[in-house]
């Protein structure tokens, strides 16, 4: 059986504004992320419609390569 005690409303607006203001925080940086990854990506001559991208995991550029050749149904 488990007994429960419901949380005061200051503290769940409180948890409600932090769990928004780190969505919006993180949000943000992943936009100043990807804004510098496109022009670092430029300064090293490493083009996405090529197949470039960013592994953010393992602080890697990787290429993925595209087959070229059309699929025979």
């Amino acid at each position: 059986m488990t007994t429960t005690v419901p949380v005061p409303l200051a503290l769940r607006q409180l948890i409600e504004s932090n769990n928004q203001l780190l969505k919006q925080y993180q949000n943000d940086l992943t936009g100043k992320v990807m804004v510098a990854n496109e022009e670092m990506m430029r300064i090293l001559g490493l083009d996405p419609n090529e197949g470039w991208r960013l592994d953010v995991d393992n602080y890697t550029y990787v290429k993925i390569e595209q087959d070229d050749t059309p699929s025979v149904s």
